[in-house]
């Protein structure tokens, strides 16, 4: 008598079909965590570009030898962005109670233009300056 020889063991429709539905939830999940990534990085991206140009736009408005009070906002660039100039006059005093001459608060605001008529404010810095140091 001779044993009968054992046949190979194949994978059943259920088994492919489940790995596939497997493979697939695996895929789906992976597309979203790639997607979420690079909204992430994108939106990093932006807020740096923001915050090079904020701090571009308070450097050149300090280094304004003519610097006087006022407030005034820049045009908007192609994706809305622009800018708001606040300078206003600041009294201080040093430690001998002499009054600071020429002393300047600036303040620049970082918006962009959305839908609706509104604006969102995205970033802001503030810093004292004095167009006689430079």
């Amino acid at each position: 008598m001779h044993p009968e020889p054992s046949s190979p063991r194949a994978f059943t429709l259920f088994e492919l079909l489940m790995a596939m539905a497997l493979f697939t939830m695996a895929a789906v999940s992976l597309a979203e965590a790639l997607n979420l990534i690079s909204l992430t990085v994108s939106e990093s991206i932006d807020d740096a570009e923001v915050r090079e140009s904020l701090r571009a736009t308070l450097l050149e408005v300090t280094r304004d030898t003519a610097l006087t009070a006022e407030t005034r906002e820049t045009n908007p660039d192609e994706q809305g962005l622009y800018f708001r100039i606040e300078v206003d006059r600041v009294d201080l005093k040093n430690e001998d109670g002499q009054t600071l001459d020429n002393l300047f608060e600036v303040k620049v605001t970082a918006l962009r233009q959305v839908r609706a008529g509104r604006d969102e404010v995205l970033d802001s810095a503030t810093t004292l300056a004095n167009p006689n140091l430079l």
